[in-house]
């Protein structure tokens, strides 16, 4: 009956854990201070506990004895013996063995003969992938007074794991605790099983919030319980239980336990999705309450460290997470390396030339005192703006560089693009760029224009009667020299 141990293995929780790239293992130590997280990621739940394995020790020893029973007769033996020999074959014709034992009446065997005919079609239905019908055979043989103890926990395993897989929630775990119950020393697999049920029952559609709380940290226990196991017998501690962990605190807001086994798994699986939902938890750490202005910063730092692991190993392919970085470079007063970021893949195409993207990359630059270089992205993102202060933005920056005749064109352009913050100050900067070329009407026109709004009124007057003496005195200064 070697086919039957096929059976256990129909059930494969999936924990939605990304597989991506590895990174290499030269970034792991570079976050903060990571020694001694995966000791402190592990607990000591009450399901482990010796009283537990007493109760279970206790409740197999009080277990009713079963009668011995009529073996295998020689009519029977017959079919059964070329069952064995189609399942034992290399490429078994699983429905050739349904044909044969489908034929055969069940009231005239006797209890050893049904509960091979019931073995036989339960394991042929499985391999078939017909499941729920499988389950009809499996109930049949727990239904059975005659089966030891041995096999009855094995069948009533085999039942909760597929009543699992067949979405049954409710009654898998009717079974696997039925089965629990007599367990002292489950295996590591077997415990997984009931962690991998909790938190799918958990993340189920429609499940109360105080259901779903009480099966997610169920479920953690478990998982308490397989890494201690594991770890005790020597034996490697899996990836993807540190990830349900990880799924279940962030589920439960329990945000510290959340880095705790993000930090664990992005030191000890290095992933770009660990890493980057590392970065992600720190910047929610940062804007928690209760933090002083030091430790929100500490956060902070930790959150642009994670992602720029991921961008110096070349992980960061996308325009969002690369203008995710240049922001954050930008955020932590980097602005070269912003700039940076972020021209290049705006130059790559990666990232698209929109407002939001050209005004990062002007922000940069001008944070980096580049000037010169800013003019061009800010002309682009004063373009693109719904208002006419980007222009406005711009030709400041135009007048800095003594080029004034752009800067008053910048400046018409924004008032007449419209919504302006403060127009009058910007025809007081507009005539005085005029005045640097010494076109004094043009300077006039634009300081009359600032006059009219009484914030800027006396400074523009005081700046007409300035533009009058200018005039005059560049005058008799060409006069006197001609």
């Amino acid at each position: 009956m070697k086919k039957m141990n096929k059976v256990s293995k129909v059930l494969l929780m999936a924990t939605a854990l990304s597989t991506a790239t590895v990174m290499s293992s030269a970034v792991v130590p570079a976050v903060a201070d990571l020694a001694g997280i995966e000791a402190s990621a592990q607990s000591n739940p009450p399901l482990a506990s010796q009283a537990r394995a007493d109760a279970a020790t206790a409740a197999r020893a009080n277990r009713p004895k079963i009668r011995s029973t009529t073996g295998i007769g020689e009519r029977a033996g017959k079919f059964l013996k070329k069952v064995q020999e189609i399942a034992s074959g290399e490429n078994p014709d699983y429905q050739e063995i349904l044909n044969i034992l489908e034929g055969e009446r069940m009231d005239r065997l006797n209890p050893a003969e049904q509960l091979s005919v019931h073995q036989f079609m339960a394991m042929a239905k499985s391999n078939m992938g017909n499941l729920s019908s499988a389950l009809v055979n499996f109930k049949a043989i727990l239904e059975m007074d005659t089966i030891s103890n041995t096999m009855r926990d094995q069948v009533t395993f085999n039942v909760g794991q597929i009543e699992f897989s067949e979405g049954n929630y409710d009654v898998a775990l009717q079974y696997l605790y039925e089965w629990l119950q007599y367990q002292p020393t489950p295996s590591i697999t077997q415990i997984v099983t009931f962690a991998n049920l909790h938190y799918t029952i958990g993340i189920s559609d429609g499940i109360a919030k105080a259901d779903a709380e009480s099966n997610f940290r169920t479920a953690a226990e478990f998982l308490h319980w397989a890494i201690d196991k594991s770890k005790a017998e020597g034996k490697e501690d899996k990836e993807e239980w540190y990830g349900i962990l990880r799924a279940i605190y962030n589920s439960l807001e329990d945000i510290d336990k959340a880095v705790e086994y993000t930090e664990l798994l992005a030191v000890r699986w290095p992933k770009k999705d660990y890493w980057t939902q590392l970065s992600g938890l720190y910047a929610q750490k940062a804007s928690a309450e209760g933090l002083t202005e030091e430790q929100a910063f500490e956060y902070e730092k930790r959150q642009m460290v994670a992602f720029e692991l991921l961008y110096r190993q070349g992980l960061l392919e996308s325009g969002r997470e690369l203008e995710s970085m240049a922001q954050l470079y930008l955020y932590h007063e980097a602005a070269y390396q912003s700039t940076k970021v972020m021209k290049n893949s705006l130059d790559a195409g990666t990232s698209e030339e929109n407002f939001k993207n050209l005004n990062l990359l002007s922000i940069g630059l001008l944070n980096s005192k580049d000037y010169e270089d800013s003019v061009e992205p800010l002309r682009k993102t004063a373009e693109l703006a719904d208002d006419g202060n980007m222009y406005i933005q711009l030709a400041n920056i135009l007048l800095n560089l003594d080029r004034y005749e752009e800067a008053t064109a910048a400046i018409d352009m924004g008032i007449e693009k419209g919504g302006v913050r403060r127009e009058d100050q910007s025809r007081l900067l507009q005539g005085q760029a005029y005045l640097s070329l010494e076109m004094f009407d043009k300077a006039r026109e634009s300081f009359r224009e600032a006059a009219k709004d009484d914030r800027s009124r006396r400074n523009a007057n005081q700046l007409l009667r300035y533009t009058d003496a200018e005039e005059k005195r560049i005058n008799d200064i060409k006069e006197y020299l001609s």
